[in-house]
């Protein structure tokens, strides 16, 4: 059975119940107070019914009129001697006790019912609230903020706690971007020293034997040395991209499936040169909303990577779904390896006897940062006939 769903009370209904129930014992205790006191002054009198507690009563005085002096005047008749003043004064106070205590048990119920409706309904959630924020203060976001009850307090904790979890996957994303540039730029470091040193001992050597080495042997030189400076440019302009990427908003708009399916194709067979390229594109949609510019980027990197390593054949299955736009690219050539596997989509991932080549390994890198940032992902496998590639990006409405 599935968990049945907690209905919402309101603080504003608890507080009125809460009074509801204050008023029902405030007019009852008051009512068994006056009772009670007038019970108790009746058995007083009874116990002590040898003895006045009143110097003058209308029960005890006979009233008649002097006719010669045209007054009116009292005359006393219960002979009963006076009581003392100790038992007047205890009488007077059991007679009067219900006008102190009513009041003071009307007080004590408000009190006692505003301290259970603090204890029960209030300090909880503030407790929780108090604390949690002192965390945060703290930069201490891995806890969650529970509270169960279905009222506007248990609102604030669930929108304090997701306030509290977005803070924590705005830092998580921060520290893993800071990460990823630092890795970049000392990569970046890295692999400049190389071209740079390079560079370095040909102009080294020209300088110490300019005058002693022949033609043939500077041209071959500055060829070589043309050679490097078109590499660094070629990686500066890929470090550039990349670092572009991190900060990149897609601009997502709407696109015609015949429009899409006719970029691809056409890329495709531009791409793949002598290798021969099948295509295959379905969908079930007549338009979709994505950043084309970024999806043709992601599309054409992985091709190219396909034709670097295929041997003769490659295909590109594309999807268009409800919500996603799905990109197969496979090829025939060795495939990735056990490594790979784990790092080809890391920055600067190359295999071993491709370290002296132009590849920097950044394509798979950026192609999984575009998609991340369509809302996608990009994977990769082997297959039977060699590697395969899978991008996916979200196409759903704006």
């Amino acid at each position: 059975m599935g968990k049945v769903k907690k209905s919402f009370v309101s603080l504003k209904w608890s507080f009125s119940v809460y009074l509801t129930v204050c008023f029902f014992i405030s007019f009852f205790g008051s009512m068994v107070i006056g009772f009670g006191t007038n019970y108790l002054q009746e058995y007083y009198e009874t116990i002590h019914k040898d003895v006045r507690f009143f110097t003058s009563s209308d029960e005890n005085m006979e009233v008649f009129f002097d006719d010669e002096q045209f007054i009116k005047k009292y005359v006393v008749t219960d002979q009963r001697p006076l009581a003392d003043r100790k038992y007047i004064i205890t009488y007077f106070i059991i007679s009067y006790a219900q006008f102190l205590l009513i009041p003071l048990f009307i007080i004590s119920c408000v009190a006692v019912t505003g301290i259970i409706f603090y204890k029960r309904e209030l300090q909880k959630p503030i407790d929780i609230l108090l604390d949690s924020s002192q965390k945060i203060s703290g930069n201490q976001l891995d806890f969650t903020i529970e509270y169960k009850k279905q009222n506007e307090l248990g609102q604030l904790c669930t929108a304090f706690d997701d306030m509290r979890h977005a803070l924590d996957e705005n830092n998580r994303n921060m520290w893993h971007s800071l990460e990823e540039r630092k890795r970049l730029n000392s990569a970046f470091s890295h692999d400049l020293r190389t071209p740079l040193t390079v560079l370095k001992g040909y102009n080294d050597f020209l300088t110490k034997y300019i005058g002693n080495i022949p033609e043939e042997k500077i041209s071959e030189i500055l060829l070589k040395m043309n050679g490097q400076i078109n590499r660094l440019e070629s990686y500066t302009y890929k470090m550039s991209a990349v670092q572009k990427l991190e900060d990149i908003i897609p601009d997502i708009s709407e696109i015609q499936i015949c429009t899409l399916r006719e970029n691809f194709e056409e890329s495709g067979k531009y791409i793949s040169g002598n290798k021969k390229f099948s295509f295959d594109f379905h969908s079930d949609k007549n338009s979709l909303f994505v950043d084309i510019e970024l999806v043709m980027e992601v599309y054409e990197n992985i091709l190219s990577n396909a034709e670097r390593y295929a041997d003769n054949n490659i295909s590109a299955e594309i999807s268009v779904t409800e919500d996603f736009l799905k990109i197969v690219i496979c090829d025939d050539g060795k495939g990735f390896s056990e490594k790979a596997l784990k790092f080809a989509k890391e920055p600067f991932y190359r295999d071993s006897n491709e370290q002296n080549s132009t590849h920097f390994g950044l394509g798979l890198y950026i192609c999984k940062i575009i998609c991340e940032k369509c809302g996608g992902s990009l994977s990769i496998s082997n297959t039977e006939t060699g590697a395969e590639v899978t991008a996916k990006f979200f196409c759903g409405s704006r």
